[in-house]
């Protein structure tokens, strides 16, 4: 006598069993190969980035080369936009990817760090020429006392509005480290910072402002140049090259009575950049650049700070 057929309703059970089983297996094998193919872009990714700083670092030696270079080309003198240093490095195959570079001077902006003196005190005449920049970009000339508070050691009236905030914090009570820091400065919008950021920088205290390179606003921080067309004659369109501050007096006359100790034509700090592109990935390296050198000058070139990403 013959074996009864299995029922249906087991021949179903063992096709689902059979399609789960598929199914496992199917997502097992798709989780092997994404975490396979996530491991290899990590590595692919951290394999480019090391070769990125690496340009980088070749292109912070060729910066200093350049540096040298002007300097010896021009005896230590004026720098401005049509110096060696401001030629861009022009994009550049290198195996796999484009690099390319610019220069950019750095005394041509607003230092805040010439804010205030050593102790926290407001540094005279600098404070009076930060609102005069404040006023030339239309924003609140009070700025000035909010900003050279933040750097204040002794400073406190205004720690009871940041501890107030979501994220509660104190005022930094040093100098800037990154103009950036603005940012958090009591009454400095995101428009405000917008406006101000192009023409303010944070390097060490006691730095002068290249006039070759300064823009309109901060050249209306000058004495005598009550009016954006003043400040625009001595801008020339960016292409200012004076060779020293008399020069200024065929331009503007009497223009620089008392303040050779604020304003100068030469440039000390420079911000190197470097995009590079490889397999595809772009990256963005800026350095700071110090150049000292001279007879009788201690230092020489050196780099001060570094950056990676949008500035």
């Amino acid at each position: 006598m013959m074996d009864a057929a299995p029922p249906r309703t087991q021949r179903g059970v063992a096709l689902l069993v059979a399609l789960l089983v598929v199914a496992l297996a199917t997502v097992l094998i798709a989780g092997l190969i994404d975490r396979g193919e996530l491991a290899f872009a990590r590595t692919r990714n951290q394999l480019l980035a090391a070769q990125a700083q690496a340009y980088a670092q070749g292109l912070e030696t060729y910066a200093a080369r350049v540096l040298q270079k002007d300097w010896a080309a021009n005896g230590g003198g004026a720098d401005s936009n049509a110096s060696m240093w401001a030629i861009p490095l022009p994009p550049t195959p290198v195996p796999n990817g484009l690099i390319l570079a610019t220069m950019h001077d750095r005394n041509g902006c607003f230092n805040l760090n010439n804010l205030v003196t050593a102790d926290g005190q407001p540094n005279a005449p600098w404070p009076d020429k930060f609102r005069r920049l404040l006023a030339a970009l239309k924003l609140d000339p009070n700025l000035a006392d909010a900003v050279s508070g933040w750097m204040n050691p002794q400073a406190g009236s205004e720690d009871p509005y940041y501890l107030a905030q979501p994220v509660a914090y104190r005022q930094a009570k040093r100098k800037f480290i990154h103009v950036s820091e603005l940012r958090l400065i009591k009454g400095v919008s995101g428009d405000a910072y917008a406006a101000l950021a192009p023409h303010v920088c944070a390097l060490p205290a006691g730095t002068k402002i290249n006039l070759n390179t300064a823009s309109v606003p901060v050249l209306m921080t000058l004495n005598g140049v009550g009016t954006v067309e003043i400040a625009q004659r001595i801008w020339q369109q960016g292409h200012a090259n004076y060779a020293d501050l008399h020069a200024l007096e065929a331009v503007v006359p009497g223009i620089v009575a008392g303040e050779s100790r604020y304003y100068g034509v030469s440039s000390t700090y420079f911000l190197a950049r470097g995009d590079i592109t490889l397999d595809g990935l772009p990256f963005t390296f800026y350095s700071l650049i110090e150049r000292r050198l001279g007879a009788g000058v201690d230092g020489g070139i050196r780099v001060i700070a570094r950056s990676r990403g949008s500035d």
